[in-house]
């Protein structure tokens, strides 16, 4: 019995839909994480011999089941743009490809047009290069760690050698008053936040003194060039899924 064709695209949306699964998990985990009473775990007290008040926040571990869901969901994205290209490299029926070009074949994603842009390139029809071409990260020049492309490749790059860092950061520190007047007693600290109101100024005052504090986790290196947000995650999925993908869904019949 005869090998049936293979229907390339929804082998590839099949991936995606899976991607969307894992991303919708991952949402869910990040909301009901910061949802949790404790998180962040806020302490005040007084330090008398140095004439302060303090509101510390500890930021503690992000659960280990979001980076495992992170990779997950890149893995897949990822994936079902590897398997794109392969379809595409072989639309040609009476290509041959030598056992090293079979191993280069995967979806173009470079930050400079290089001669192994160029050779990459070179595996797929023209047509379909050239639809390659509109969409390098290498187009936004020095820009180009803003590409989604290229954000979801370094994803993907990290995962395979180690877990994706995911660290919880204090992003909106609310101070009572103008900012300008407070924003000098915030301290940042490896592991926690302190906010150090003179105790004079703490006793005396009849403002509210207490602050708000606001967390978003980030996935990359922690104080890095590479960070990335859950908002952008699901606009690097929706990039893939609604603009890249039908780009090329036209060269299959």
């Amino acid at each position: 019995m005869p090998i049936p064709e293979r229907d390339v695209m929804q082998e590839v949306e099949m991936k995606a839909r899976r991607a969307q699964y894992h991303l919708d998990t991952l949402n869910g985990e990040i909301n009901r994480w910061l949802a949790l009473p404790n998180v962040p775990m806020i302490r005040e007290y007084t330090k008398f011999e140095e004439g302060i008040h303090v509101f510390r926040v500890d930021i503690g571990l992000v659960p280990q089941v979001i980076p495992m869901l992170l990779g997950d969901f890149v893995c897949c994205l990822r994936s079902c743009l590897d398997q794109l290209a392969w379809g595409l490299a072989h639309l040609d029926p009476k290509r041959v490809f030598s056992e090293r070009e079979q191993r280069n074949i995967s979806f173009l994603i470079f930050k400079q047009r290089d001669g192994t842009y160029e050779n990459r390139r070179s595996l797929f029809p023209s047509t379909v290069a050239g639809q390659f071409d509109t969409l390098q990260p290498y187009l936004r020049g020095n820009a180009y760690r803003d590409d989604p492309l290229w954000q979801l490749n370094e994803l993907w790059t990290m995962d395979k050698h180690r877990m994706i860092p995911s660290n919880c950061t204090v992003i909106t520190v609310a101070l009572p008053g103008p900012s300008s007047t407070w924003k000098q007693f915030v301290h940042y600290f490896d592991d926690h936040l302190e906010v150090r109101f003179p105790l004079v100024s703490y006793m005396s005052s009849k403002m509210q003194f207490k602050p708000q504090f606001s967390l978003e986790i980030l996935f990359g290196e922690r104080m890095g060039a590479f960070e990335v947000s859950p908002v952008r995650l699901n606009e690097i999925n929706d990039f893939v899924r609604g603009d890249v993908l039908p780009r090329f869904a036209c060269f299959f019949p």
